[in-house]
């Protein structure tokens, strides 16, 4: 099937900017998308944290590069293995989004619980897919919204990519959600502990910054 999301005998995204230099685009994502995560970062999507509330993140996040931002996709794609096939996406998706926000809420109250429940939903959504490209950044834009609302700040500065690539390779490939549960313990933070964390910080960082 041809793909008609890329440039004819590319492997380039067709994109607003009409660029077709493979590492040039990657430097113009690379600063539309942090410009704009960072503006989400104090400005959350609003949502219900269903499928909608997904398109709409990913639409925010790539709406400057891709005409099909926040529309799911309808080729198959796949890393080693494929991802949910396009002619699924609206149906899995169902079972995804169905009761993902209200488990992850109910267990809120114990962050092992939370944190499991999360990796589990987060290893699902991972297998979904729905978007041609950018569904990383969306899903994880996501979860830091849905930990918020559950009273979790979600810091990934704890964890490196690799790491998180890993995770998400053996929880697609061999089932296996430890990789995702390792990492949330190192980066779901209860936020009244990361606010006195922040304000510590910022103490520390004025004190050291006096003209002394």
């Amino acid at each position: 099937m041809v793909d008609k999301y890329v440039y004819p005998g590319t492997n380039i995204l067709v994109n607003k900017f009409n660029c077709r230099d493979e590492e040039k685009l990657k430097r113009i994502e690379a600063l539309s998308t942090g410009g704009n995560l960072a503006w989400l970062q104090l400005h959350p999507v609003e949502g219900d944290f269903d499928f909608e509330h997904l398109k709409r993140i990913h639409h925010f996040i790539f709406q400057d590069l891709y005409g099909w931002a926040g529309q799911i996709r309808d080729v198959d794609i796949g890393k080693n293995n494929l991802f949910c096939r396009a002619r699924f996406i609206n149906d899995y998706a169902e079972t995804v989004f169905g009761d993902f926000y209200f488990s992850c809420d109910n267990n809120k109250d114990n962050r092992d619980s939370f944190i499991e429940t999360l990796a589990a939903h987060y290893a699902d959504l991972n297998a979904l897919h729905p978007f041609r490209e950018g569904n990383g950044r969306a899903q994880r834009e996501f979860t830091r919204e849905l930990c918020l609302k559950c009273g979790y700040v979600l810091d990934l500065t704890k964890t490196r990519h690799e790491e998180m690539l890993s995770a998400s390779i053996d929880s697609f490939q061999k089932a296996d959600n430890t990789g995702f549960i390792t990492i949330f313990h190192k980066c779901v933070i209860p936020a009244e502990e990361y606010a006195y964390y922040q304000s510590k910080l910022t103490a520390s960082l004025l004190i050291l910054s006096e003209d002394d």
